[in-house]
């Protein structure tokens, strides 16, 4: 089971010369094994993230793993709610006990950039941030490596798999 528990922001000003707000998308999986967060976004959204998992009847305490797609601040600010999960990042992915999951190194917009595939989705954090960036295969706005970041994107795009964006919610494979 997969559920979109919030589905990201990236909102700029007019100019588009300034973030004015960001928050990853946060996504929770539940494979016959275990319970797994994958990024847990900006503070800003931690009371959505409490009162999700409320309504869920999911005791946060019973994730048994956050996923981390990158190092950055909207994506890992709320990692201590879940108090007993190990975390999972670019470094120790080898690491995580579940054969329903797999982890895709999909580097460009960080070194350290990995994918989320479960099922039919693809978790992609900011290796593919907004939409456009598989629908017109461009790279994030934010990238230390032009073509790692392009190759990610056309690896992400070849898998046709849902796409679970970094902030603009989920791509569904029939759209592009």
């Amino acid at each position: 089971m997969l559920d979109l528990v919030y589905k990201g922001i990236l909102k700029f000003n007019e100019e588009k010369t300034k973030i004015l707000e960001v928050a990853s998308s946060v996504t929770f999986i539940e494979t016959k094994k275990n319970k797994i967060v994958v990024d847990t976004s900006a503070k800003s959204k931690t009371e959505d993230l409490k009162i999700y998992f409320k309504n869920k009847k999911i005791n946060m305490d019973e994730i048994n793993y956050v996923i981390n797609t990158h190092d950055h601040f909207d994506h890992v600010s709320n990692n201590d709610l879940f108090k007993n999960a190990k975390i999972i990042n670019q470094s120790n992915f080898k690491e995580l006990n579940d054969p329903e999951i797999e982890i895709m190194e999909t580097p460009g917009h960080t070194f350290d950039s990995i994918s989320v595939i479960y099922g039919d989705y693809l978790i992609s954090g900011d290796a593919s941030p907004l939409k456009n960036n598989i629908l017109k295969e461009r790279a994030p706005g934010v990238f230390v490596d032009l073509e790692l970041a392009l190759n990610s994107i056309r690896k992400i795009k070849s898998l046709n798999k849902n796409i679970v964006t970094g902030h603009d919610g989920i791509l569904y494979k029939n759209e592009y």
